[in-house]
């Protein structure tokens, strides 16, 4: 059964509705599922080393089984810049209940540790470098400020039919290859072809591939330089930037939770049992004059008898729609948020204009006034309205339209990510023409 809330759009001292000129209204609608799963609590997982974890290089055919693993990058043109890269994987599904909505897993840490192999191999850098900094045959580049380059921490996407549960540490028995690779002497032998790559979230909320997000000088390249955002850096307080790395250094990657679309992508992994990551870097494969071949991280796998392998820290709480006190807000999240049962549904416990029970409807943080689901820079662009809204972790948004406020219909428009933590929608109406738009409504709906 759904339980439906409908806000009336206030904002502080404003209006019931907000107009743009005549012809749109916005309201909030936001909606949650209620299913019963006789699970809740809190979790914390410590997991001493992956379920997996693999080197992701052309010509490891031995990946998932080696001690150790490097990431490096490759300004070769037949390889993908990120030529070394790392997939970790926690299978998660005897630790935490699986397939609940990814918003009932609520977040409070997310750590990665992992330790050095290499003795001395590359300089310490714990800030993320932009990408023109790597674009040394580009009009727009600009010299790194720093010593080094940082080790960075994304998600992983899959292709060519494979997915989390269908890729596999080792390639024997599994079909889990790399990716189709072209002949040696070819001029494109793997770009764009591995079939478990480093992912980030772009502009429209899809994760994409960031194995070349610094460009190709392949002509058969097509895709264009980008920028993104670390989910996270490799760290250890004990360096000092600029540091060469001694073995036995363990680099911490802390993920960052408070972007909505990060943690909906752990949420959704906890949801289906299976969470991966994938460790990167653009450290030279060969730096001539600076240490030859092998000036790059090299990292202990599960499989070292030596070393120490990577660790997962990870927690939080899973919602259960069990409700003591019968106030309409499931105790998992009360506690969660409020450390007890002591809030009352109809209270603003942070004074944004929404109650807690809103709060725990649209998944915005109830003791965080900055965390509240409200529509924001509303105007009208060239197709039609344009306007903004802060998202939650693992929410699914639609906007929906309607003449009369009964019947409503989807919007024709589409979602995007401007900034961390907000959506903006474009309204691409192909009935809009180039007169005074009919009057119509809008309102976001918010689902699990």
């Amino acid at each position: 059964m759904n339980r439906e809330n409908i806000s009336d759009g206030r904002t502080a001292g404003g209006p019931a509705f907000s107009f743009f000129g005549r012809s749109v209204a916005v309201s909030i609608v936001a909606f949650v599922g209620m299913a019963g799963t006789g699970l809740a609590g809190e979790f914390v997982l410590n997991p001493a080393q992956p379920s997996m974890d693999r080197l992701m290089y052309p010509y490891a055919f031995d990946g998932g089984t080696r001690p150790m693993g490097y990431t490096f990058g490759s300004f070769d043109p037949r390889f993908d810049t990120r030529d070394g890269q790392l997939l970790l994987g926690w299978n998660t599904a005897s630790l935490v209940p699986t397939n609940l909505p990814a918003s009932r897993y609520l977040l409070k840490k997310a750590l990665v540790t992992m330790t050095i192999a290499s003795e001395s191999t590359f300089h310490y850098d714990p800030t993320h470098d932009v990408v023109w900094s790597y674009a040394t045959n580009h009009p727009a580049y600009v010299p790194d400020t720093d010593l080094g380059r940082p080790v960075e921490l994304v998600g992983t996407g899959f292709r060519n039919g494979y997915t989390a549960e269908t890729f596999r540490e080792s390639a024997a028995g599994t079909n889990s290859i790399f990716g189709p690779l072209g002949p040696i002497t070819g001029t494109n032998i793997s770009i764009g072809t591995r079939n478990a790559f480093s992912a980030v979230f772009d502009a429209n909320g899809a994760l994409v591939d960031l194995s070349n997000n610094v460009g190709q000088t392949n002509p058969a390249f097509t895709g264009e330089i980008f920028e993104f955002k670390p989910w996270a850096i490799g760290r250890n307080p004990e360096l000092t930037p600029g540091d060469l790395v001694p073995e036995g250094t363990a680099m911490t990657f802390d993920i960052d939770l408070t972007d909505p679309l990060i943690a909906g992508y752990i949420q959704s992994s906890l949801s289906g049992g299976r969470l991966r990551f994938t460790v990167t870097s653009l450290h030279p494969a060969a730096q001539s004059g600076f240490g030859g071949g092998g000036a790059y991280p090299l990292w202990y796998l599960r499989e070292t008898l030596v070393g120490e392998p990577a660790k997962l820290e990870l927690e939080g709480t899973w919602v259960d729609p069990t409700d003591t006190d019968g106030d309409g807000l499931p105790d998992d999240w009360e506690r969660f948020h409020f450390a007890g049962l002591d809030k009352g549904a109809a209270e603003d416990s942070d004074g944004d204009g929404d109650s807690n029970l809103r709060e725990w409807r649209t998944g915005s943080a109830p003791n965080n006034a900055a965390s509240v689901l409200r529509i924001s820079g509303y105007r009208r662009g060239n197709g039609g309205a344009v306007f903004r809204f802060p998202i939650a972790p693992g929410r699914r948004y639609q906007v929906e339209e309607s003449a009369d406020l009964v019947n409503w219909g989807p919007g024709f428009g589409r979602l995007t990510y401007p900034e961390s933590g907000i959506a903006e929608w474009i309204e691409e109406d192909p009935r809009m023409g180039p007169v005074e738009p009919p009057v119509r409504f809008h309102r976001v709906v918010s689902r699990e």
